[in-house]
């Protein structure tokens, strides 16, 4: 089978697209990266990485992480990432054509029912993000967000303390 050279896949099981990237440019010496990055944009197609998780009722599930070339990856990829300009933004920023976060995928199946909410926060990149996204799930299925149910407040019948004295109606300057 003869491989395309203008198609460079990656597949693998490491964290993230970009470990995978700064992982093909840590194999060089340090005064060739500049050629191989240069290289490695014009040459790179899609990066796609992968984190197999438990799922529901047993066996595995594939959470997916999947980049494309564009113009913001490649010039990522040419002068390195930066405020900004990070490979999980531009990722994110292209989600409406087929690309994707660990953590998009994560709630995806949580959504789905494949995984747990548990293993969604354990195998995400950005836990902040994903619980809002699985507290959102929650709210639209009608389920509770919070752990505690029985908050509320003390009243002077409860034995809490003395109701605060009232406002004063008028102000007195000294």
């Amino acid at each position: 089978m003869a491989h395309d050279t203008n198609y460079l896949p990656l597949l693998a099981s490491s964290p993230t697209a970009v470990s995978r990237i700064n992982r093909i440019l840590g194999m060089f010496e340090t005064d060739e990266q500049e050629q191989i990055r240069a290289r490695l944009a014009d040459t790179l197609r899609w990066v796609i990485s992968q984190r197999l998780v438990p799922k529901v009722g047993g066996g595995r599930y594939a959470l997916l992480e999947i980049m494309g070339s564009n113009l913001r990856t490649q010039e990522s990829i040419r002068l390195g990432e930066s405020e900004g300009k990070s490979f999980y933004e531009i990722i994110e920023a292209s989600q409406p054509f087929g690309w994707r976060t660990f953590d998009f995928s994560a709630l995806e199946a949580y959504e789905q029912g494949k995984i747990t909410e548990e293993t969604a926060l354990l195998y995400c990149t950005k836990r902040g993000p994903v619980t809002r996204g699985i507290d959102n799930i929650k709210k639209a299925r009608g389920e509770s967000t919070l752990g505690i149910s029985s908050l509320r407040m003390k009243s002077p019948q409860d034995g809490g303390k003395a109701a605060p004295p009232p406002i004063p109606m008028a102000l007195k300057l000294k």
